[in-house]
């Protein structure tokens, strides 16, 4: 029986969305990478396959540079404008938790 290859990531207005979502695979790879979230958290907190999961961080370690560009470009302009971080955040992670819904 040959196995039928299933994609993870789908590229919509050039972000990488986890499909049947609307998570982006960045958002998703820094809980693993910058939050230090286990695989299983990562899961539970936005409803995702163990697959789905690795898939993100797949595509995060492909692209990690670009990523962390996107990532840095960001932090400048918080500090840019001079909005507190913590506040930053948790409206970042509020709109996640919106979109996971």
């Amino acid at each position: 029986m040959d196995a039928i290859p299933v994609n993870h990531i789908e590229l919509i207005d050039g972000n990488a969305i986890i499909v049947g979502t609307t998570l982006k695979a960045a958002l998703v790879a820094s809980m693993v990478v910058k939050a230090n979230a286990s695989i299983e958290e990562t899961m539970e907190q936005y409803a995702l396959s163990r697959a789905q999961v690795h898939a993100a961080l797949a595509y995060y370690y492909d692209h990690e540079s670009m990523i962390e560009a996107a990532f840095k470009r960001a932090e400048d302009y918080v500090r840019q404008y001079g909005l507190d971080a913590d506040d930053y955040l948790t409206q970042l992670r509020q709109r996640q938790k919106r979109d996971a819904e």
